[in-house]
């Protein structure tokens, strides 16, 4: 890597953790998780439960790269804008990101996750909402807000997605888990 590559992966590994999860903040949590913090969650999620036929190095990589644009676009709120504006905007975030890092894998790993086109990407998809929930029990617990329930819902609406009847089953118990206390 060329040295100019080098100092603007830095930057864009420094933005990451500089962009903050707008749905908590919104929901009066006073230290809300980063992208970087939650893309570091997701990824873990995805470690630990990745089925043995899915290609775990593309699903880390897929988990690692999905908010990527959001150090230029930001973090948004799902249903508060257009989804075709939204992908549109972060395609080209995740351009112009991938351009900066000198990295192009980054676009394609992108654009995967985003077309859920493989069952790599779908199972990340699905995990991304997934992580969420952990989140949400881990701030309602500690905060004493109620946020399991909403998060939960819209994570048991994703599992439909999955074809892997075994993997659904197996997540509806970890968010039926969650969702209990």
């Amino acid at each position: 890597m060329k040295k100019i590559e080098i100092l603007k992966l830095a930057d864009i590994l420094g933005r990451m953790k500089n962009v903050k999860r707008i749905g908590w903040m919104r929901r009066t949590v006073a230290y809300p998780e980063s992208d970087a913090d939650h893309s570091f969650s997701l990824a873990m999620l995805v470690m630990l439960f990745a089925p043995k036929k899915l290609d775990k190095l593309k699903c880390l990589q897929l988990a690692l790269v999905h908010d990527l644009p959001e150090i230029i676009c930001g973090d948004m709120v799902p249903g508060e804008m257009d989804v075709q504006k939204k992908s549109d905007l972060e395609l080209d975030a995740m351009r112009t990101v991938a351009q900066e890092a000198g990295k192009p894998e980054l676009l394609e790993l992108f654009k995967e996750y985003e077309q859920r086109n493989t069952p790599e990407a779908k199972f990340v998809w699905v995990m991304d909402r997934i992580d969420n929930v952990f989140t949400a029990r881990f701030y309602e617990d500690t905060l004493k807000i109620g946020l399991v329930k909403e998060f939960g819902m819209s994570a048991f609406e994703r599992l439909s997605y999955l074809e892997d009847t075994e993997l659904r089953c197996e997540l509806d118990k970890i968010l039926n888990t969650l969702m209990e206390k």
